[in-house]
């Protein structure tokens, strides 16, 4: 029995480096993982304080304190002749770090003890001992390779909040040359997560600062950047790569983002859309959780998200806990609201998800055509064996955005800019380029705060064509045409005004300045 417990934790921290490694091949030290990487794994924490952002500790009364951040980094590192590898005590001992310290959250540090949590109470206490003693691929503080590498982001999952739980899957992603980084999932004003609007916008922001502290080092790329997200984190990162256009390649697995959640919570962030999801998007998830719910009549975020790459992963057998680092963790009983007991089956089946997500981030960061190779295969071809479909669907030339036209504009080619915007009238009624107070106040700023009168024209005219009867746009059509000194121009937009309003004392004395001029 010991025996096979060793053997699950290795792969836990070697995860399928290699396909040819197996059950049966027990490895019987850190250094035979290393053996079957590409590089070694360093690992690093880096703890700071969001002095943006302040908590209260959900203590009474409350009490500000800036927000504490832990910045989880695994990356490619140099090999060592003598290599000090972490042993699984760290991590549990690093998710008790996670939790706030007294002065802020008072006595729930001590309540909030990975050891209190649902792997350690799902395993009898020989085992849990057990999985703490056993080494883990990484190597703390490793001389870190040059780089730079492309950067994946890790969103945490609601009951799942700490980084121990992808611990594999980002050692596996460092040893084939990326840079992971993750930060625990915490709730707004306390260590306990609410799953409302709130609690989603501040998942995304410790993200954000997440990318941020990653992006400190060398060796982590500045441009190529990987969003990953399981449960609540594949919510949150969403969010992050719909708004955020440094994003190049998402994935979501296990995550209730296909269809609107009944918590109705990712619809109503003020960044959901899903035109602008623009980026590759690789979503798994179990079969069941592909159909369509009875009181919805909205079609899945795979169909309407037109402008993004989507690959969608189905499977058979797994359950939520399985699409984590905890499926290669034998010895776990059933958790009521967790997990049904440990299965091997669920080994293999992680390990086929984990390739499709190293070859979709290798094939969209690093740009490699074989992995991209992988993915046109069919999962049963490409692993044989396995119970997964994989559809694709392309992207469809996307929609200029509001920045993007701005740009346009600023760069004197307006004029293609509202002829890109021209023809949406139909297929984007709701585009907010087709919005009549958008336009208005995008001609405010460029013409009457920055003075671009020559090149915001063209704005102006389209806002007037879409709007022939609005007094405001008319108006605005003849004071730019006044601006650029076409007084004809000016007089026959005044003139059709006057036709409306004959008793405009206004228009007619701008009528007679201009005809003086």
């Amino acid at each position: 029995m010991m025996r096979a417990m060793h053997c699950m934790i290795m792969l836990f921290a070697s995860l399928c480096v290699n396909e040819a490694y197996s059950q049966a091949e027990t490895a019987d030290s850190s250094s035979d993982i290393q053996e079957l990487q590409e590089f070694a794994v360093g690992f690093q924490l880096i703890t700071e304080l969001d002095h943006s952002r302040s908590v209260t500790g959900g203590t009474s009364p409350p009490v500000s304190h800036p927000r504490p951040m832990r910045t989880y980094l695994w990356y490619p590192a140099h090999r060592s002749d003598d290599p000090q590898t972490m042993h699984f005590s760290r991590y549990a001992q690093l998710a008790d770090g996670d939790i706030w310290p007294a002065e802020y959250a008072g006595d729930l540090r001590e309540k909030l003890k990975y050891s209190h949590r649902a792997l350690a109470r799902s395993m009898s206490p020989e085992r849990f001992e057990l999985l703490l003693q056993q080494p883990v691929a990484a190597v703390e503080e490793a001389q870190s390779l040059e780089g730079p590498f492309p950067l994946i982001v890790i969103g945490q999952g609601l009951y799942y909040e700490s980084p121990v739980v992808f611990a594999a899957l980002a050692e596996y992603l460092a040893g084939r040359g990326f840079v992971v980084a993750t930060c625990p999932l915490v709730g707004t004003n306390s260590p306990i997560v609410t799953f409302d609007i709130t609690g989603l916008e501040t998942q995304v922001r410790d993200l954000e600062f997440t990318i941020a502290q990653a992006r400190r080092f060398s060796f982590v790329s500045q441009t190529r950047l990987g969003v990953f997200g399981f449960d609540m984190g594949g919510m949150a990162g969403l969010i992050l790569t719909m708004r955020n256009a440094d994003v190049d390649a998402f994935v979501s697995v296990s995550s209730g983002i296909l269809y609107p959640h009944p918590s109705g919570i990712l619809v109503a962030s003020p960044d959901y859309d899903p035109l602008a999801l623009r980026v590759p998007w690789l979503h798994s998830v179990p079969v069941s959780w592909t159909m369509q719910p009875q009181d919805s009549e909205s079609d899945s975020l795979f169909a309407t998200a037109l402008y993004s790459d989507r690959f969608l992963l189905l499977t058979e057998g797994m359950g939520h806990v399985d699409y984590t680092s905890y499926a290669l963790i034998d010895g776990r009983s059933e958790m009521g609201g967790y997990w049904a007991a440990a299965e091997p089956a669920a080994v293999e089946a992680y390990r086929a998800v984990s390739r499709y997500i190293f070859n979709f981030f290798a094939a969209f960061l690093m740009q490699d055509p074989k992995n991209l190779a992988f993915l046109s295969q069919d999962p049963k071809d490409a692993i044989p064996g396995s119970f997964m479909t994989l559809e694709h669907r392309l992207a469809a030339p996307a929609s200029i955005t509001y920045d993007e036209f701005v740009q346009a504009v600023l760069a004197g080619q307006a004029e293609q800019a509202t002829n890109d915007v021209r023809a949406l009238r139909e297929s984007q009624p709701d585009h907010m380029l087709l919005n009549d107070t958008y336009l208005q106040r995008l001609v405010w700023s460029l013409r009457d705060t920055w003075g671009l009168n020559d090149k915001v024209m063209p704005v102006i005219r389209f806002r007037a064509e879409l709007h022939p009867e609005s007094v405001s746009a008319q108006r605005m059509l003849a004071e730019g045409y006044i601006a650029v000194e076409d007084y004809p121009a000016a007089i026959e937009v005044y003139n059709k005004l006057m036709e409306q309003d004959p008793e405009n004392t206004y228009i007619r004395s701008q009528v007679e300045w201009l005809h003086s001029q």
